[in-house]
């Protein structure tokens, strides 16, 4: 009898490990798709203008709050930018415009 309680509850806890698992993996991909959308308009906006965009609304990004959308953009000097969006308790996936990568971690740009 113990068995079977111990073997149903460990069972429960990896069902429980792999959803949570599966839910944050779907969070980070939509928000990359979302990220790289951000990231066409972005480089729309420089091929038109020749420059940076100081704003998300000046790509017509609506920023209703902080969290809404929750993907910033920040112009780094008046060629380079990033994109990134909060992954976990301090952490952040980054869109670097230099390397046209998402990383995982700040660095200086190139």
């Amino acid at each position: 009898m113990n068995r079977c309680i111990i073997f149903t509850i460990s069972v429960l806890v990896l069902f429980g490990l792999f959803a949570l698992w599966g839910c944050g993996n779907n969070r980070e991909n939509y928000l990359i798709q979302q990220g790289n959308e951000f990231v066409k308009k972005i480089e729309q906006y420089k091929e038109v203008n020749n420059r940076l965009p100081a704003s998300l609304s000046d790509v017509g990004i609506v920023v209703k709050d902080e969290a809404n959308p929750p993907i910033y953009y920040e112009r780094r000097d008046s060629i380079h930018y990033t994109v990134w969006f909060g992954t976990t308790l301090g952490e952040s996936k980054i869109y670097y415009s230099d390397s046209r990568k998402w990383e995982n971690f700040y660095r200086e740009m190139k």
